[in-house]
């Protein structure tokens, strides 16, 4: 994904059990679990597994609506 978005955002991966607190700030209860997030806000977020075009859609799909 990091890839296919290379230019337009920075995707990050945080390991849960090193940063409890980060986890716990964002509410994730399970993993994986991904967020899109914009000056501290969380636009959305999903727990689960997705294939790559579709994690793609899904980030374009949110940042579109927020513009």
């Amino acid at each position: 994904m990091a890839r296919g978005l290379a230019g337009q955002t920075a995707v990050v991966q945080v390991n849960t059990e090193e940063n409890p607190r980060l986890a716990q700030r964002f509410g994730i209860r399970g993993i994986p679990a991904l967020l899109i997030i914009r000056q501290g806000r969380v636009l959305d977020s999903f727990s689960g597994s997705r294939d790559k075009n579709s994690l793609i859609a899904w980030f374009r799909r949110v940042v579109r609506q927020e513009h």
